[in-house]
């Protein structure tokens, strides 16, 4: 088994065909095909090199459950990749090198850099905006290719770097969020948010859609590390009180801070009397069930907005899989994660070399050309998933207690709601 740091030379010396037109998962590379020449005869005496992906995960802290379901999600897409390379040929064998972020934009920084010194050469995950940008100066300077599953920050839509994002950003989900609300018949609206990039960033973009509909909205930001958020609540009602009747309470959080909002809103007499809509922050968060679900219930279930992928065979088989290992339903970043997995598997195995800049300039073609578990991957010039569909989860009260279920879909081109 050779080191990474080697893996230039030894990739250089050996040339093969990849037959991806067979590939078990779907994959569409028609403009690569013709440039991948493996000769089967000299199989026997390829040598196998192993190279490490980059995992930086949510594994505690405020995306906690999130990030969990992604690392399963990556154990299984590693599995599956090495199994396709075996199949046809491919000396390439990929293991995944995990480091916990504790949702920190600190960590992220510090466990970035711990990856870079085994000589990782690219990176999945960070669910959070805030942890990209505390990693992009690192990223960008040393040519280390970051996919996230779940950044969604408009102020990160930049062509050019290192970071790529299989998901859309928030210009999309201010959208949807909009539409939502005001589909739900409200014409006000409060909203409650993170003050960092990502949640600064989103509260703009619902502003401007929803007050385009025609709706009037008013913002109170918080401190997600504050552990007393009474007084931003009581501002909170405050401001729905002046706005009337037909107000809704639109909340923009992570999980923890998220836990403490609903727990001082439930607490106050005329927030705890609204209908509350969330983001993708939240949605499907098992922590919220276990630990306020009977409070969001009486809040109206929060129906949050989170990106959609539409469903496919691929997709089926994956969550099939996903819930024997986990038992748990995989939201969809963490299905953006094995597909990123593939994606730099593939940027890998078409080029013969690891390293950052040579996968960057291949990751916008393998994306365009590749069909996984969430679709169609293709980027946009920022380096974003170029457009989706959004859907709606809201918690209900079931006989085995609180548990997230999709309500509705919003269709991006139509910028409509329909009811499931």
């Amino acid at each position: 088994m050779e080191k990474t740091s080697s893996l230039k030379s030894i990739a250089r010396t050996n040339v093969f065909i990849l037959a991806v037109g067979a590939l078990l998962i779907g994959l569409i590379l028609g403009a690569l095909m013709s440039s991948l020449l493996w000769n089967r005869s000299t199989q026997n005496t390829q040598q196998t090199i192993t190279v490490p992906i980059g995992a930086l995960l949510e594994l505690t802290g405020d995306l906690e459950s999130y990030g969990k379901r992604d690392q399963v999600a990556l154990e299984l897409a590693v599995q599956d990749i090495n199994a396709f390379a075996e199949s046809v040929g491919s000396p390439f064998r990929f293991k995944l090198l995990v480091e916990d972020t504790a949702t920190s934009p600190e960590q992220a920084r510090a466990k970035i850099q711990v990856l870079a010194a085994q000589g990782v050469q690219a990176i999945i995950g960070l669910e959070a905006s805030s942890e990209v940008s505390s990693v992009k100066q690192f990223a960008d300077a040393n040519k280390i290719v970051v996919i996230s599953v779940g950044s969604t920050a408009a102020s990160l839509a930049i062509p050019g770097d290192y970071i790529f994002r299989v998901v859309p950003n928030d210009n999309y989900q201010g959208r949807a969020l909009a539409r939502l609300v005001w589909s739900s018949g409200f014409r006000s609206a409060v909203v409650i948010y993170r003050n960092d990039a990502w949640g600064k960033g989103l509260y703009d973009s619902f502003t401007a859609r929803f007050q385009e509909l025609g709706g009037r909205v008013a913002g109170i930001p918080y401190d997600p590390n504050a552990q007393d958020l009474s007084g931003e609540a009581a501002r909170l009602a405050q401001q729905a009180a002046a706005l009337g009747p037909d107000t809704a309470v639109v909340l923009v959080s992570f999980e923890d801070d998220g836990i403490r909002v609903i727990q001082a809103a439930a607490q106050n007499p005329t927030l705890a009397h609204l209908k509350w809509f969330g983001t993708d922050g939240v949605a499907l968060s098992t922590k919220l069930t276990d630990q306020v679900g009977a409070q969001l219930v009486a809040l109206g279930g929060l129906p949050c907005t989170i990106f959609q992928p539409a469903g496919n065979p691929q997709q089926s088989r994956f969550v099939e899989a996903f819930l024997k290992k986990m038992n748990e339903y995989p939201h969809s970043y963490a299905m953006n994660a094995y597909d990123a997995a593939w994606l730099i598997a593939l940027a890998v195995m078409t080029t013969g070399q690891y390293n950052g800049e040579t996968i960057a300039k291949a990751l916008p073609t393998i994306a365009q050309h590749y069909y996984g578990v969430t679709g169609n991957t293709a980027l946009d010039q920022n380096g974003d998933r170029s457009a989706g569909d959004y859907a709606i989860w809201t918690v209900v009260q079931t006989p085995n207690g609180y548990n997230w279920t999709q309500i509705a879909v919003y269709n991006s081109i139509t910028d409509q709601v329909t009811r499931v």
